[in-house]
Order: C-alpha cells, then sequence, then structure tokens
C-alpha cells in the first residue's frame, strides 16, 4: 500500500513539473529601441549602429522605432509607459535625462525613473567661426567680443539645446556677451554661418568638421573634457578656461520596473559592443567618443551636470514651456 501510495506521488509530482511554464531566458522575441529622434540624424545612424551589434550579441533582432519631438519627451514618454520586461528600451540624451526638467514646467515622463542599462558615449562640438571674421584662434573670438560687447552673433541648434547652452557657458567663463541667434538644426545653421550671417557657431563634430576640413569655415577648440583622439590637435575650450565642458551623451534605459537581471543582460551586450574596434572606429567617425557602457558612469554624469545645466537655463532666460 505505501508503495503504491509513493508512487502515485511521484506521479503527480512529476506530472506538476511537466505542467509548470519554464520560464524562458531572456531575450526571447525582438526588442524594441526607441530613439527620441528622426530617421537620418546622427542619433539616429548611432542606434542603427548598436542595434546591429546588440542583435548579435543578444541573438534577437533589434528593432529602431523612432519618435521624435517635444525635445525628446515623445519618446521618453513612451518608452516609461511600456512594459517593464526589457522589450522596449530607449537611446536617452543629457536633454531626456537633464536638460528637459529645467526646461518643462511639468514633464509627461519622470527622468530619475528609468531603469539605467549604460552609457553608450560622448559627443562633443566644436567652435566654429565664418571665413569672414579672419580669426585664427579661441584669444581672436574672445578679443574680438570684449571689443564689440553684444555684437558678434553666434548660432545653435534652438533655445535651449546643448549648442545654446555651450554658448551661454563660454559667455560666462570668458566673461563675454555675444548675440545668440537660433536656428531648428545645424543643417539650417550652417549654411548662415559659411555665408557669413552669423559669426560663430557651437556645432557637432559630425556635421562641423568636414566644413572645416572643406575651409568652408575655421575651428577654434572641441568641448569635451579632454582632446577628442580622433583629432589630437583640437585643444579643448577647458585648456583655456578651466572647468568647461559641455556635451551631447548618448544611453540606453528601460522602462521603471525592469528587473535587473533583465537590465544586466543588456548592458553585458553594450559593454561588449562599445569593446568593438568597428563600432568604435565608426562611433569616432561620428564624432562619438565610446563609453564603457557601465550604468554607474550614467548616475555620475547626471549628478555632475544638473548644477550646471539648471545655472546655465536660468542665465539664458529660457522660457520654462
Amino acid at each position: 500500500m505505501f508503495r503504491k501510495g509513493l508512487k502515485l506521488a511521484a506521479a503527480a509530482l512529476l506530472a506538476a513539473v511537466v505542467a509548470t511554464p519554464v520560464a524562458a531566458a531572456y531575450p526571447e522575441r525582438a526588442i524594441t529601441m526607441v530613439t527620441p529622434f528622426p530617421a537620418g540624424g546622427a542619433t539616429d545612424g548611432l542606434a542603427r549602429l548598436l542595434a546591429e551589434h546588440l542583435a548579435k550579441k543578444l541573438g534577437q533582432s533589434v528593432v529602431v522605432e523612432n519618435r521624435a519631438g517635444a525635445a525628446t519627451t515623445i519618446g521618453a514618454s513612451h518608452v516609461m509607459r511600456a512594459e517593464p520586461d526589457g522589450y522596449t528600451i530607449l537611446l536617452a540624451t543629457n536633454s531626456t535625462l537633464v536638460t528637459n526638467r529645467f526646461l518643462f514646467k511639468s514633464l509627461s515622463y519622470d527622468p530619475d525613473a528609468f531603469a539605467p542599462i549604460g552609457m553608450i558615449g560622448v559627443g562633443p562640438m566644436v567652435l566654429l567661426s565664418s571665413k569672414k571674421t579672419g580669426f585664427d584662434s579661441l584669444e581672436d573670438v574672445v578679443k574680438a567680443a570684449k571689443e564689440k560687447p553684444g555684437e558678434l552673433s553666434i548660432a545653435s541648434f534652438g533655445a535651449g539645446t546643448s549648442s545654446h547652452l555651450a554658448a551661454e557657458y563660454f559667455q560666462k567663463l570668458a566673461d563675454v556677451e555675444l548675440l545668440h541667434v537660433p536656428f531648428k538644426g545645424s543643417t539650417q545653421a550652417l549654411p548662415q554661418l559659411i555665408s557669413g550671417d552669423v559669426d560663430l557657431f557651437f556645432d557637432m563634430v559630425s556635421t562641423g568638421m568636414p566644413q572645416a576640413e572643406a575651409d568652408k569655415v575655421d575651428v577654434h577648440a572641441i568641448t569635451s573634457r579632454e582632446r577628442m583622439s580622433s583629432l589630437p590637435d583640437l585643444p579643448t575650450v577647458g585648456e583655456t578656461y578651466q572647468g568647461f565642458e559641455m556635451t551631447a551623451w548618448f544611453t540606453l534605459v528601460a522602462p521603471p520596473g525592469t528587473p535587473e537581471a533583465t537590465t544586466k543582460v543588456v548592458s553585458d551586450a553594450l559593454k561588449a559592443t562599445l569593446a568593438d574596434e568597428e563600432v568604435r572606429r565608426r562611433m569616432l567617425v561620428m564624432g562619438i567618443e565610446p563609453s564603457d557602457g557601465s550604468p554607474k558612469a550614467l548616475a555620475q554624469q547626471i549628478k555632475q551636470e544638473l548644477p550646471i545645466i539648471e545655472s546655465l537655463v536660468e542665465r539664458a532666460d529660457i522660457a520654462i514651456q
């Protein structure tokens, strides 16, 4: 009787084991990487490069989805509301996680609530001048600005953008006054610089340097903390004005509540991707210095920038939306 009962119990246990679904290893299907910028731009190019190589590391497709508009808030809000299962992630920037909190009275997402995956890289800007100005150096720019306060014009991607804030920070540290002329992006600002309708412009490396190399504009400095490895002869603004640093940076985050075990899978794949020499080479061509892919670097970057960006937004007297 005992033996018969034992067999029945064993059979019941086996049936329960067979009936219990085994948790599938993540990822078991395609992952969507949302980029809050339009297709065809610099950030979109970075997203597609990462997606291609992350897919190889993860063994699943990574699909890029463009949800542009409203200073990255549309894409960020979409990802914040997504299921926290690791199948929707966001390619976020400093605008998304730092600047927007000072530009909007209320945000449709919480920039502190995302689950961090890891830092991707940093894209510095270069200070350009029109050929008509005749400036040969950063010192020439500052000298002319001091001689003619408020007369030299400086273009930007638009009010509150990294290009605008770089101009504000430069004015603060160099103790000069420039005339801000906002555009809707580099594609609108660069022709005005080349024609001499504006005098100066902080532009991304990927779009500004080709114009300098074609001798259509002059380049004087880069906005990163250290010289860029692909442009070793170009001095940083900080070499003249200590403490200056203003870059666009890129990171991956997931919806709030995404399990740490899940984000770690993507983080490890990101680290491996950023260690790939071909990926690094292509990022440097884009003007982006690759990071190490760690979540810790993201936290440090945000903490470092918050007080600086807040003070620059106040200094620029940017209207809060």
